[in-house]
């Protein structure tokens, strides 16, 4: 997968609302996520001196069993799973040593090392577990952000990067490129030569397209033959040439193989736009243009100002 694809899938923390105590708890993950590893590692290891503590000043009476699995998952969560086998052999070792040293009696001295390795195996269970969901959960995030057929972003992820790339150019008065491409003639492809192979068709074209990119760039599958393209911090003549090389490159891939080409509505904003639909829509807008003037071509203007004109490409 292109770079800024991988980059498009990080999952944003704070995405997600949060309620309740479940909401408290993400809360603090985020910020916890958010800190440095020597923070993450002195926070984890606080904890298992707490717990310490607390079952030190309790007796032997009153169990502490669950509350040491606390720096453990803390551990295995935030910081790596290997942090958390490490928690897990002090967590044990440390409820082991405070176990034995209360002068509880026992009918054979190997009961308290026995103790101490059930414990342990229990404590690399768990975080072995919290490793798998952790996985999961990351997989899960990533697949919603991507689109399933071409492995590219989805249209959710290119929203919200134009609506970042929108408010930075506000900001700093940089112009952004976005372009609208919609393949021509797919629809007999499919007729033709079957849905397989107008999926296998798609996939060509976003690897062609994510291939003609930088990797600060946006590529996105928008929905059935319709991609597109967002080239932040990018001027109208670099932006042309881009879109000029990947219509080469497209042509010469898809052109001979399907008969099918492709026609881009793009727009070079030198003023941020009033919002992400607007842009959108004025990509559309020459698409459709390009589309009734023929199809296989770059419509290309620069808003507010001035009209780079179009060509046939």
């Amino acid at each position: 997968m292109h770079d800024q694809a991988n980059e498009m899938l990080k999952t944003d923390a704070g995405a997600m609302p949060r309620d309740g105590a479940g909401g408290i708890v993400s809360v603090w993950g985020d910020r916890l996520m958010s800190s440095s590893l020597t923070v993450r590692t002195l926070f984890c290891a606080a904890l298992l001196v707490l717990v310490a503590a607390l079952d030190t000043s309790t007796g032997s009476e009153i169990s502490f069993s669950i509350f040491y699995l606390v720096p453990v998952s803390f551990a295995g969560a935030y910081i790596s799973r290997r942090a958390g086998v490490i928690l897990a052999v002090a967590s044990a070792a440390v409820w082991g040593y405070l176990e034995f040293t209360t002068g509880r009696g026992y009918s054979a001295a190997w009961i308290p090392y026995w103790n101490t390795a059930v414990r342990l195996g229990f404590f690399l269970l768990v975080n072995e577990l919290i490793e798998r969901l952790r996985r999961a959960h990351a997989t899960q995030r990533a697949l919603a952000r991507e689109d399933s057929l071409t492995g590219i972003a989805n249209a959710r992820v290119f929203e919200e990067y134009a609506q970042r790339t929108l408010l930075a150019s506000r900001r700093n008065g940089r112009p952004f490129t976005l372009a609208y491409v919609d393949l021509d003639r797919f629809k007999h492809v499919n007729d033709e030569f079957g849905h397989s192979e107008g999926d296998k068709l798609l996939r060509v074209v976003a690897t062609l397209i994510a291939d003609g990119v930088r990797s600060t760039d946006v590529v996105a599958r928008l929905g059935g033959d319709e991609f597109g393209i967002l080239m932040p911090d990018t001027e109208a003549e670099p932006a042309r040439m881009t879109l000029d090389r990947i219509a080469v490159a497209l042509h010469d891939a898809v052109g001979t193989r399907w008969a099918v080409g492709a026609t881009v509505g793009a727009v070079t904003f030198t003023r941020s736009p009033k919002d992400v639909d607007s842009a959108v829509h004025q990509a559309d807008e020459l698409m459709y243009r390009g589309k009734a003037q023929g199809r296989g071509r770059i419509i290309h203007e620069t808003w507010p100002a001035e009209i780079d004109g179009s060509s046939s490409s």
